[in-house]
């Protein structure tokens, strides 16, 4: 038989678990906020570095030379947002991790003050049919 835990005590527990697995949830919220962030940024380079494509028509020399010097900074920058949106994603799939363990832990100490409270009703139930039945003094109608 499982030993006998205080009912008060797995409440509190159960208490904190549900702040810990709050703060998980909380945790896995701004980690995928981050992970929309950081892609959004991904994008709008994207994009620049494909407005700043050479285009017919341009006849410099300077211009030349200062679209591929733009050009080349977004590459740079591209590549640490996408190095950005990386480290994002496994930041979140650690949280999801973290999330699911607050969840089962959560889960546990229900179950523990579950089982505890049938434990006291069964004990309970028990006292009460082990108690002896109250007497009733018997009335004849006829008695009277």
């Amino acid at each position: 038989m499982p030993p006998r835990r205080s009912e008060k005590r797995l409440d509190r527990l159960l208490r904190v678990r549900a702040l810990q697995l709050d703060m998980k949830r909380a945790e896995e919220i701004a980690a995928a906020e981050r992970v929309d962030t950081v892609t959004e940024l991904a994008r709008r380079i994207d994009r620049l570095a494909f407005e700043a494509q050479p285009r017919a028509g341009l006849s410099s020399g300077l211009s030349l030379a200062a679209t591929a010097h733009y050009r080349d900074r977004l590459a740079g920058s591209q590549a640490e947002a996408n190095r950005r949106a990386r480290v994002a994603e496994e930041m979140l799939e650690t949280a999801r991790k973290a999330t699911l363990s607050a969840g089962r832990d959560h889960g546990a100490i229900e179950k523990l003050r579950d089982r505890a409270r049938g434990l006291k009703a069964q004990d309970e139930m028990r006292k009460a049919s082990d108690a002896p039945t109250p007497r009733r003094p018997w009335h004849d109608p006829c008695s009277d």
